[in-house]
C-alpha cells in the first residue's frame, strides 16, 4: 500500500527525492488504492510526466483481465492521454520537448475512442462509462480527471511566471 513520509506524523519520507521512488510500485499502489481521489492520481501522475506512460502499460499488463486495478490503471491512462490532447498547444509552451502518449492501441483495445479524436472529449467520457458500468453511483469522473489537469496547468504556469520573473 500507499507509504510515505508526513512531518505531520514525524514520519520521514523514505525518498530524498522524486527519482528514488519505484515508479511501478507508485502505480501499482494508486490503481488498488481503496480512495479514488488517490486512483485519479493516476491521471495527474501520467498528465504531468507523460515518461510514466510506458511503466503504466507495463503494469497494466501484468495486471490480470478480472482484476478491477487493470480497468481504474488504464482508464486514467486514457484519461492522461486525451488531456494531454485537449491541452497539446498549452504544454507545447510551458512543457516542451514531452514525450507524447501512444493510447490508440489501449483505446481500440478497451473500445473506446482514440483520445487524438475530437481533442481527447470522446475519449474521457467513453473511459469515463467504462468505469461507471455496474456501480452503485454515477460518479463524474470526468469533472475530476478534468481537474487535476487543470490544477497542473496551473501550477505550471504560476512556476513560468516566477522563473520569468526571479530567473530560473
Amino acid at each position: 500500500m500507499l507509504t510515505g513520509g508526513s512531518a505531520w506524523d514525524a514520519r520521514p519520507s523514505p525518498y530524498r527525492v522524486p527519482r528514488d521512488v519505484d515508479i511501478q510500485a507508485l502505480i501499482l499502489d494508486l490503481a488498488h488504492a481503496p480512495a479514488a481521489r488517490l486512483r485519479n492520481a493516476l491521471v495527474a501522475l501520467i498528465f504531468r510526466h507523460p515518461a510514466c506512460a510506458p511503466p503504466a502499460l507495463g503494469v497494466g499488463a501484468a495486471l490480470g483481465e478480472e482484476d478491477r486495478a487493470r480497468l481504474e490503471l488504464l482508464t486514467r491512462y486514457l484519461a492522461a492521454a486525451a488531456l494531454r490532447r485537449k491541452w497539446r498547444f498549452v504544454l507545447s509552451i510551458y512543457l516542451p520537448g514531452q514525450p507524447t502518449i501512444d493510447a490508440a492501441p489501449v483505446a481500440a483495445r478497451l473500445g473506446v475512442p482514440s483520445p487524438e479524436e475530437g481533442y481527447g472529449r470522446p475519449c474521457l467520457h467513453a473511459a469515463a462509462e467504462l468505469l461507471r458500468r455496474g456501480q452503485p453511483f454515477p460518479y463524474n469522473y470526468e469533472s475530476s480527471w478534468t481537474a487535476a489537469a487543470d490544477h497542473i496547468l496551473e501550477d505550471v504556469r504560476v512556476q513560468a511566471r516566477q522563473e520569468e520573473r526571479y530567473g530560473a
